[in-house]
């Protein structure tokens, strides 16, 4: 009995978690369309240099 409800729960909390991730998809693509492509090529640039930025530190600091 308690097998099943803990699968129940797993299957509801898969549920809401693919819900969640399609929000996010149509909410990052209505703003991609409304903005130039300037203004987001800007803030992408911003987002992978901070990865990438980070990415360095770490692999100085595990030498």
């Amino acid at each position: 009995m308690r097998a099943n409800s803990i699968l129940t729960g797993l299957k509801e909390a898969k549920a809401l978690n693919l819900r969640n991730n399609l929000e996010y998809i149509d909410t990052y693509s209505d703003y991609v369309k409304r903005t130039d492509n300037k203004t987001w090529s800007r803030g992408q640039k911003r987002f992978l240099d901070i990865l990438y930025a980070k990415r360095r530190r770490s692999k100085k600091t595990q030498l």
